[in-house]
């Protein structure tokens, strides 16, 4: 049966609880999210490499994995949750969402796609275009040419757009491009999964 109410706890006791762990792997928390799913609660902690610069954060399978453990152990000993839940833990995704104004300036000039409360002055709600430079408070996006610019509280959601582009060589003959592609697909993917193929690593289960 899906939970019908909301457990309460201090989300930022876990977050204090489980620095120490992250600051031992280098790693960087991104996002803590405490959600309900069709299988129950789940503990989401979105993360990255310190000093990463990528939009999927540096983060390989690997790291999730060895952070699910840790975390998992801690959360244990400090019983800071009432009730069962599932641990999960991945990297942003290639199509990582932006939520701060430091994100926003962080990957200027990639290409994004934002959803709005109310329409642009242009009248559209969903922006997709380059991501410009814009005075605090606001968003500004290069969409067809035009310099769209809205207020960040008018942000639903914003996510960058992930792009992979193949330019097949000079003279390289035409039946090999296919199998370069693929590979250069497989090894993005394990460098920095999108957010259709992050790692998950359940946690323990709690009772009340």
């Amino acid at each position: 049966m899906e939970p019908s109410t909301r457990a309460v706890f201090d989300l930022g006791r876990v977050r204090d609880a489980v620095a120490p762990v992250l600051a031992s792997h280098g790693i960087t928390l991104v996002d803590l999210e405490w959600i309900t799913e069709r299988a129950g609660w789940t503990l989401r902690f979105t993360i990255e490499r310190e000093g990463a610069d990528d939009a999927g954060g540096g983060v390989t399978l690997e790291d999730c994995a060895d952070v699910s453990r840790d975390v998992s152990s801690v959360l244990d000993v400090e019983d800071l949750i009432p009730n069962h839940y599932n641990l999960e833990v991945s990297s942003p995704g290639l199509d990582r969402r932006l939520r701060t104004a430091a994100e926003f300036a962080r990957f200027l000039g990639r290409t994004v796609k934002v959803k709005l409360a109310r329409p642009a002055p242009d009248g559209q709600r969903l922006l997709r275009g380059e991501l410009l430079e814009a005075p605090e408070g606001q968003v500004a996006v290069l969409v067809d040419g035009k310099r769209i610019a809205v207020p960040f509280a008018d942000v639903v959601e914003a996510r960058l757009v992930f792009e992979l582009t193949a330019q097949p060589k000079k003279g390289q003959r035409q039946g090999k491009e296919p199998a370069k592609e693929s590979g250069q697909k497989k090894q993005l993917a394990e460098a920095a999964p999108r957010s259709g193929s992050k790692r998950s690593e359940r946690g323990s289960e709690k009772r009340k």
